[in-house]
């Protein structure tokens, strides 16, 4: 009897010490396991643009025509903001040329009181898509300016005589001699002109013949701008004889200086650092009676900016 009962006791202790066996609904399926996560998707590569492609930052709203007295500017209204789009400068045009890509932009290309088309730069406007860079639209950014002219003079009338007047010229007095003729007397000094002194000249530049003298301006990229280098002495506009660029980028001009009215006209294909302009100095050269011969300095900054093509 007693050893039945120690062997009871030793089997339940066996019984008590084994691992407890719990039910398990995956145990009959070959167990259960976490699912592995989902591999991320590789990044999508970068696409270089090919050469003269850029990514823009100025978006095209309209074509704008201003009148101020004779003068009428054609220009561009754009909007400092990005589509997500890229561009390229298919070329510039002058006043009244053809161009290859005429009647293939979307808005159009106007002309000037006298039939001339204006004169402006073409854009061609690009998408990133899978396969690449792909072409959407043509845009002509117009840049020109005109002044009314008179298509015929209207002649001057002759003076007419009345009948009552005499035809007969009057006769002129003449100065009595003692009054015009008598000798200075011996030693008295004789009365010099003061000359007159040398006035300041103002300098500054303007992107019209007769616009306000800018410190800065803002050009579209790749597009033709013109400058025009003026002097004043007080509020009056004196002439300019001559005028160079002495420091600075110049951008695409031919010319860096001129004797005359001639503006100067260039554009700038790339940008400049972030944050920063181009910073350009211009001598002015001027001599009139009230000025002398003397040249002084201008500086004007130049913002460039990469037009988009659509909104």
């Amino acid at each position: 009897m007693m050893r039945r009962t120690v062997t009871a006791i030793l089997a339940m202790l066996a019984v008590w010490s084994s691992p407890a066996l719990a039910w398990d609904p995956f145990r009959e399926e070959g167990g259960y396991e976490l699912p592995e996560p989902a591999p991320e998707p590789d990044p999508a590569p970068y696409i270089a643009p090919p050469p003269g492609i850029y990514y823009v930052t100025e978006t095209y709203v309209a074509d704008v025509v201003t009148s101020s007295g004779p003068l009428t500017t054609y220009s561009t209204s754009t909007v400092h903001e990005s589509t997500g789009s890229y561009a390229r400068a298919l070329g510039t045009v002058g006043t009244g040329a053809s161009s290859p890509f005429d009647g293939s932009a979307f808005n159009g290309r106007r002309a000037l009181g006298d039939g001339r088309a204006v004169a402006g730069t073409y854009y061609e406007s690009y998408v990133l898509t899978a396969g690449g860079f792909v072409p959407v639209s043509i845009v002509f950014f117009q840049d020109d300016a005109e002044i009314a002219r008179v298509l015929a003079a209207t002649p001057t009338p002759s003076p007419i005589t009345p009948p009552w007047l005499p035809t007969s010229p009057a006769a002129t007095s003449r100065p009595s001699p003692s009054t015009c003729c008598a000798p200075e007397p011996s030693g008295a000094p004789v009365a010099r002109p003061t000359p007159s002194p040398i006035r300041p000249v103002r300098p500054g530049i303007s992107l019209l013949p007769t616009g306000a003298p800018l410190a800065s301006v803002e050009v579209l990229r790749a597009r033709a701008v013109s400058l025009y280098p003026r002097a004043f002495v007080d509020e009056r506009e004196i002439p300019v004889r001559s005028w160079s660029i002495v420091a600075g980028d110049a951008g695409e001009a031919l010319v860096t200086a001129d004797v005359g009215g001639a503006p100067f006209r260039t554009s700038w294909l790339r940008l400049a650092p972030p944050g920063s302009a181009y910073e350009l100095l211009f001598r002015i050269e001027v001599d009139t009676p009230e000025t002398g011969h003397r040249t002084v300095d201008a500086p004007i900054a130049v913002v460039v900016r990469s037009p988009a093509l659509e909104r």
